[in-house]
């Protein structure tokens, strides 16, 4: 199959299979005929029958346009490789561009293995970590084990829908992911509630992320140190809340997640740390 990613853009520059796979992103499925009649008579190109025809026909056989009873329409096929092309190359451009250029970083420092990241903000972090994690497992050869030791587990209270099929799809994809969280409050016992009906493994009330919070995956190491006083707050609106309804997220989102910090993130390579970690954490369960 095809993996043709021009995207049309109808201007003056356009040609034909950008006027048809324009026309059928939004009508169809449409005979021939029905397609030169839109191009011709809505946008005014001068394309002849048997021009439309002929590309009609090289789409097929690209298979980026398929045949049906009524007539032709985008291939779904070829928009699902596309979409996931796409969505892959952003991950990975994301997580390998200029530390410089990424929003939210102060500062980086490397050091042998280690390369020391000051963010601005939690919720940046959390950003960060999301594109460099959807990067390694697209990239990855074999089945991955993600780990995470948290002090209170906030995240699916922000989910966006790419996270959520994100973690959906690492799970049905055959990555194992667990999940310790040292808080047993009310908000913690919702979030782990969460993760295992999408197939994570999680557990509350284990003594974990002591100094730092952490997550490993592969032969990669990150600790997250957060500003003792952020920590302290977050633990302070989730011990008083009876429930995830009694949480105050605007303030949470302005004193917590998105307050103005030095939050340092330190990224290591080191196979043998992350397989102890990793072994270490699975034997909990």
């Amino acid at each position: 199959m095809s993996l043709n990613l021009s995207i049309p853009q109808l201007d003056k520059n356009s040609n034909t299979k950008d006027y048809v796979i324009s026309v059928l992103s939004y009508d169809w499925p449409l005979t021939i005929k029905k397609l030169y009649n839109v191009i011709k008579k809505k946008y005014g190109y001068k394309a002849t029958y048997q021009a439309v025809y002929k590309t009609v026909h090289e789409l097929v056989n690209d298979e980026v346009v398929s045949k049906t009873e009524d007539g032709y329409q985008l291939n779904l096929d070829w928009l699902k490789r596309i979409h996931d092309y796409t969505e892959i190359t952003e991950s990975n451009y994301y997580a390998k561009s200029k530390v410089s250029a990424i929003d939210g970083i102060k500062d980086s420092k490397t050091e042998g293995n280690f390369q020391v990241l000051t963010f601005e903000s939690w919720f940046d972090v959390e950003k960060y970590l999301y594109y460099l994690q959807k990067n390694y497992l697209s990239t990855a050869e074999k089945k991955t084990t993600i780990v995470l030791h948290h002090n209170h587990e906030w995240r699916p209270l922000f989910y966006l829908r790419a996270e959520y099929n994100w973690v959906k799809k690492a799970i049905e994809s055959g990555h194992r992911i667990f999940f310790l969280c040292s808080g047993s409050t009310a908000a913690d016992s919702w979030a782990t509630s969460f993760y295992r009906k999408m197939g994570v493994k999680a557990k509350t009330g284990v003594k974990c992320a002591e100094t730092c919070e952490i997550v490993v995956f592969g032969d990669i190491v990150v600790q997250i140190f957060v500003p003792p006083e952020i920590g302290s707050r977050l633990h302070n609106s989730f011990e008083k809340a009876k429930g995830i309804s009694d949480l105050e997220i605007p303030g949470l989102i302005a004193n917590v997640f998105e307050k103005k910090i030095d939050l340092k993130v330190v990224i290591n390579k080191d196979k043998a740390l992350a397989d102890q970690i990793a072994g270490q954490t699975i034997s909990r369960f």
